[in-house]
């Protein structure tokens, strides 16, 4: 078997892309969740040195960038397959064979899934832009006890409650909450794909089209603009700062 042969690569090896198996093992790693650029190296420097340089012949030496990238390159390339896999069709179709699942299991509950792609001819549904092609994300599931807790406890005070970076794709994750005779209940929730007065209205009207009668006097939220114009459209007169 050949030796392995240490290579000098100043110079010119500094300009070098990235390795296409460095960079489909970063794609990998995302979708595992490593999301640390530092953690990101220290598994590539393992890869390159378990596996790349068994299949090579030449040792790349550490300054040789197309093997042993800069934090920015990584972190950059890391961007990259986030994005790739931030709406994974895999992963929609998944989501919408669980929700037909949902459906016939629990009829009485309340599924609402569009997976991001493309629209019908003559659809907007992007705020502020003209992607007719393209239809925004949407999922909405209420069960049957959260809305009875609604229909109960609803018309009085209701809280709207957004979190961030609490998802793998990181998208914007939106709560219906409320104050029962016990304690606080979220009964409803919604996952849109921006956090656009669009988007958020869109949603808010579908869970207020399936609970008839839901009318709060008063709604607390966030100083977010989108969500304040929201409820001031649908629920007039009722926002809480």
């Amino acid at each position: 078997m050949s030796p392995h042969i240490l290579i000098s690569t100043q110079g010119s090896g500094l300009s070098q892309p990235v390795d296409e198996r460095i960079i489909r093992k970063i794609d990998q790693l995302v979708n595992v969740r490593v999301k640390d650029t530092l953690e990101m190296r220290r598994h590539l420097d393992v890869f390159v040195k378990n596996e790349i340089m068994s299949e090579d012949e030449i040792q790349p030496l550490p300054s040789n960038r197309r093997f042993y990238p800069k934090l920015s390159d990584i972190r950059s390339h890391m961007y990259r397959a986030t994005m790739k896999h931030r709406f994974s069709k895999v992963d929609q179709e998944n989501v919408a064979e669980k929700v037909l699942h949902w459906k016939a299991s629990s009829p009485e509950d309340f599924f609402y899934f569009r997976p991001y792609g493309e629209a019908p001819a003559g659809h907007t549904d992007v705020e502020g832009d003209n992607k007719e092609d393209i239809q925004t994300l949407l999922f909405i599931p209420q069960t049957a006890w959260q809305r009875r807790l609604l229909q109960r406890y609803g018309n009085d005070m209701c809280l709207l409650d957004a979190t961030y970076k609490t998802t793998r794709y990181s998208l914007p994750l939106l709560f219906l909450v409320l104050r029962t005779n016990v304690d606080y209940q979220v009964v409803g929730s919604f996952v849109v794909q921006n956090e656009t007065s669009h988007c958020i209205k869109e949603a808010l009207q579908l869970l207020k089209n399936e609970n008839p009668g839901w009318n709060p006097k008063h709604f607390m939220t966030d100083n977010c603009e989108q969500e304040i114009t929201v409820l001031e459209d649908i629920f007039p007169g009722t926002i809480e700062l």
